[in-house]
């Protein structure tokens, strides 16, 4: 049995998720579909990317994931299926898959040429429906990629928001996401901080506010008591006990953060 993950900014209120899944399963009614997520903000490629990058691992070997955050949709972006060294990927060719590309797991890809695995018409509101679903439940069954479309080397990629150094002991990143709580997740990895000791002591601040150090855990701090921690992700993640720090701090995506580790013994 397959499993293929959908990835969408539908939302719960209309009935696309649900004819996606419609369609699959009137090609391969021995799939098994995963709801990865649907709440997307509207049109938000990069908070596409980021989502899915951070949970590809976690699936079986060869789960087929389709994404459809698609704001070009009916215009001139490409439909695109790629093979990663763990699963598939099926997606608009409009950046969503930067993550992936910059993490070297996407291997091959070739672009959905290939109509006679669409469903006719094809409407130009509706890929997800009409190309992206019924690839995904054919691919499922098995075989390889290439029968779906013709070979490519140019896929758009968009410039992610990096974090940088300066010095040895400061580090400067920004928020990637704010999840349904309101924790801040930033793309301050793990191991930046690592590297600054922070045994030794490290300062957190973002917009103006300094935060508390690590964590232990979210119940650790006071019921709305601002601080940080090492999130599953592996990202430094600034939240509110109890509470949403992206509310307290009036912070979106985007918002920048510091962090400065304890000056080092020479």
């Amino acid at each position: 049995m397959r499993i293929i993950t959908l990835l969408t900014d539908f939302g719960s209120a209309d009935p696309f998720v649900g004819i996606m899944k419609g369609v699959i399963l009137g090609i391969n009614p021995r799939v098994h579909i995963v709801d990865l997520c649907h709440g997307v903000s509207p049109q938000d490629i990069l908070e596409a990317g980021f989502l899915l990058h951070c949970s590809y691992r976690y699936f079986p070997k060869n789960t087929i994931h389709v994404v459809v955050v698609d704001p070009g949709v009916g215009g001139g972006r490409r439909p695109l299926l790629a093979k990663g060294a763990h699963g598939y990927y099926i997606a608009p060719d409009n950046g969503v898959l930067s993550y992936l590309f910059a993490s070297g797991e996407i291997r091959r890809v070739v672009e959905l040429t290939a109509d006679t695995y669409f469903l006719r018409p094809v409407s130009q509101t509706f890929h997800g429906r009409d190309m992206f679903a019924p690839v995904a439940a054919h691919l499922s069954r098995g075989g390889g990629i290439e029968r779906f479309g013709r070979r490519t080397k140019t896929c758009t990629s968009l410039a992610l928001p990096a974090s940088r150094k300066k010095g040895e002991s400061i580090i400067e990143g920004s928020v990637l996401h704010v999840d349904r709580f309101g924790n801040l997740i930033t793309n301050i990895h793990a191991r930046e901080i690592s590297a600054l000791r922070p045994e030794k002591g490290i300062k957190i601040s973002i917009k103006g506010r300094r935060i508390h150090a690590l964590a232990e855990s979210y119940d650790s701090l006071q019921t709305g008591e601002m601080g940080a921690i090492l999130g599953s992700a592996g990202y430094l993640e600034i939240f509110s006990n109890h509470s949403s720090a992206a509310r307290a701090l009036k912070a979106e995506r985007g918002a920048a953060v510091r962090v400065e580790g304890g000056k080092r013994q020479r």
